[in-house]
């Protein structure tokens, strides 16, 4: 079973994942044909986007940082993928499986879950559209949960997210 840190470490935002590219791309090199920026992975920028406006939100109600964990995005993934898959938005997975169900078969069994998904949002607005549904607003501000996994895809009917909190 994967335990979950009682203390979450400082996340990882766009600013950190910037100043980290820009290090290596200022780097001085030999000459200026040496000059390869790191490659940029678009999901990963939005990943840290959402994680980044999910945390501001939280701040502003002065709940603590979530820490985004491995085992977590494996459960928003697996989720993701099959919605994305199917073009069927429901916190039901196909198989009946549910978010608890979903992190257990990553070895996570925390005190508290939550789930929200979302459907045809860019990740500048589906953090705006999750705190303007009472029930998505409430996932994100419970203070209880401190770590979260989310996951995006595209998929015929649009851009589906999973952000899938927990507690420890």
């Amino acid at each position: 079973m994967t335990t979950l840190p009682r203390r979450p470490l400082r996340t990882l935002s766009l600013t950190a994942a910037a100043a980290a590219a820009a290090t290596v791309v200022l780097a001085a090199p030999a000459s200026a044909a040496e000059i390869v920026p790191p490659p940029l992975d678009p999901h990963a920028l939005q990943v840290l986007q959402v994680l980044d406006e999910t945390n501001a939100a939280r701040a502003a109600a002065g709940c603590g940082p979530l820490l985004l964990t491995p085992a977590l995005t494996a459960a928003a993934d697996r989720h993701t993928d099959e919605m994305a898959a199917t073009g069927l938005m429901s916190h039901t997975g196909a198989d009946g499986s549910s978010p608890r169900t979903r992190l257990a078969a990553q070895g996570v069994l925390p005190r508290r879950t939550a789930e929200n998904i979302a459907l045809g949002y860019a990740a500048a607005d589906v953090v705006d559209a999750w705190l303007a549904s009472p029930g998505h607003r409430a996932n994100i501000l419970d203070c209880s949960l401190g770590f979260v996994g989310i996951s995006e895809r595209p998929g015929a009917a649009g851009q589906f997210w999973t952000q899938v909190l927990a507690s420890a």
